[in-house]
């Protein structure tokens, strides 16, 4: 090689912000060669290092020099050895350090090649990152203890409403019972229609309440994931709901899916959208509810279709909401949790649930999955 190219290493060497060195082991150890840098991140001239064959060794952490020694011994010189050095102010850095042994014509090692950087600046952002991984699982534990707690009260409130809530609901219905059967035509029609009216709420009561625990059970329940052919289902849920609610709706399912899910709960989800669609379509004169499903960047989407009453879209928001209805009571029965239930379903399965409506023209529900 050319004495230009040796001249250009050297430069190279002389500028370089890392710490260039090559140490002699023969004949007697020192150093021929310690770059500018020495000075900068050591504290200490490479004159210093020439003076003392020692330095390489003394600047290294007290708790450290077992790994400086390691190498030496064992000649595992390939790959980054991180040290703690001590400057000569005091102050403690880290380095990265890289080596290469050099040998003689005999195989004998001679000499060492190598360059330090200081990655003191690393380590604590190393250490930053620790220190708020660790807070942050400190954080999680906390916030998975709190949760822990609060699904305990939970499934008290579940067992309050489920015992303390149907007891006096049953008895009321009895008694109710018992009073329209010892009353039997010997009261005024508008006395028995109170009676009547005391029974149907006993009923609603009782809905609402199954509703409720539902609703709860969806938080609570692991899932069990499984083959779902939605196809099956689907047709399942129709023949179901036409039975159920009488309904003269046309149904018109498209190719749906078949996915990995929970099949009971996605069961419970598509049955209330069914059911919904049905019911919101059955005041028109040719009812009718399309199913079906398309693709969306990677993701399938199932929706279902109804030529219904429809809804304002401003409160598309609402219609997930627990107790959320926005229609009256009178025209469209209900509790007003079916679709919050939806959404619970759909979300435990990492997916999203929307709809798009309009007065008087329908409604479609949209589930991703």
């Amino acid at each position: 090689m050319s004495r230009e190219f040796f001249k250009n290493l050297e430069r190279l060497a002389e500028n370089a912000q890392d710490l260039i060195y090559r140490y002699e082991l023969l004949p007697q150890p020192h150093f021929s060669y310690v770059s500018p840098a020495a000075t900068t991140i050591t504290g200490y001239t490479p004159q210093e290092h020439y003076d003392n064959p020692n330095l390489g060794f003394e600047i290294v952490h007290p708790e450290d020099r077992h790994i400086l020694q390691e190498v030496m011994e064992k000649q595992h010189f390939f790959g980054p050895v991180v040290l703690r050095w001590i400057k000569k102010d005091g102050t403690i850095l880290w380095t990265e350090q890289r080596n290469v042994p050099v040998y003689d014509d005999n195989g004998q090692l001679i000499a060492i090649e190598g360059i330090a950087r200081d990655i003191t600046l690393r380590k604590q952002y190393e250490e930053d990152i620790l220190r708020l991984n660790a807070d942050l699982e400190q954080r999680v534990k906390e916030r998975t203890a709190q949760l822990e707690e609060l699904n305990k009260e939970l499934e008290s409130f579940a067992y309050s409403v489920s015992h303390d809530l149907r007891a006096p609901l049953t008895n009321i219905a009895g008694f109710a019972r018992l009073l329209q059967e010892e009353l039997a035509g010997k009261i005024e029609k508008n006395i028995e229609s109170y009676i009547t009216a005391i029974n149907d709420s006993v009923k609603r009561m009782q809905k609402l309440i199954e509703d409720l625990l539902s609703f709860s059970r969806m938080t609570r329940t692991e899932l069990h994931h499984t083959q779902v052919d939605f196809t099956k289902m689907i047709q399942a849920i129709i023949h179901e709901v036409t039975m159920v609610q009488k309904s003269t709706a046309k149904f018109e399912v498209g190719n749906l899916p078949v996915m990995t899910g929970d099949e009971a709960m996605l069961r419970i989800a598509f049955t209330n959208l069914i059911s919904n669609a049905v019911k919101f379509s059955s005041k028109v004169q040719q009812p009718q509810v399309k199913i079906g499903s398309y693709e969306n960047n990677g993701k399938t989407v199932i929706y279902v279709k109804d030529n219904g009453v429809g809804f304002d879209p401003k409160l598309s928001d609402k219609l997930f909401n627990v107790f959320q209805r926005l229609h009256a009571e009178k025209d469209f029965p209900g509790t007003g949790i079916g679709l919050a239930l939806v959404r619970r379903i759909v979300s435990r399965h990492g997916g999203r649930v929307w709809a798009q409506s309009e007065p008087g023209k329908g409604a479609t529900f949209f589930v991703e999955l």
